[in-house]
């Protein structure tokens, strides 16, 4: 039998009721109950350790990690995590590192092993404007895509959707189903 996906998103922060990752991966588990989701809370200890105890018990072939980023217009397929945490808000906790590395002893930024130059081909064939990246910014984000990438045991990949303003769910949705087909 294969190996389910495991697809993770963030919870509300920043005093909003709701986050643009959750909503995507709510429509997106409706159209594919096969898929195995988690969402994260927006706590720089807490989220890592939830990653973590997912992987753990799904035992995934791959990992999408979605959040959202404010002010973008179309999805972007981030390549890069950097080993770095600058909190320009605190998270839920009222943790606020800044420019701290997440780990000491480890590279610079990791790499994601997935093509994501072929992922957003077959997006922009869809008709979903997507774009590379290699800044996933220094907060939540960054910090559990770091701790994705760092354990090397399941191929992982972070995507920053708009707000839901700028890319209504269903749309966003869409293009996250054919990026977890891919996956």
């Amino acid at each position: 039998m294969r190996r389910p996906l495991l697809i993770t998103a963030f919870g509300p922060f920043g005093g909003r009721t709701v986050n643009a990752s959750a909503l995507a991966l709510g429509d997106l588990r409706r159209r594919n109950p096969a898929i195995r989701i988690r969402i994260l809370p927006v706590d720089l200890v807490e989220a890592p350790r939830r990653l973590h105890a997912a992987i753990r018990l799904v035992s995934p072939r791959a990992i999408l990690l979605l959040g959202e980023a404010a002010g973008a217009k179309c999805l972007r397929i981030e390549s890069i995590s950097w080993n770095q945490m600058d909190f320009d808000v605190p998270d839920v906790a009222g943790r606020q590192p800044r420019k701290l590395p997440i780990d000491p002893a480890a590279p610079q930024h990791l790499e994601t092993p997935i093509d994501g130059v072929g992922l957003q081909r077959r997006l922009h064939e869809a008709g979903h404007p997507t774009e590379l990246s290699t800044d996933p910014g220094r907060y939540l984000c960054n910090r559990i895509y770091f701790a994705a990438l760092h354990r090397g045991d399941v191929p992982a990949l972070f995507v920053h959707l708009p707000l839901e303003r700028d890319l209504p769910t269903p749309q966003a949705a869409a293009a996250l189903e054919l990026i977890a087909a891919a996956l």
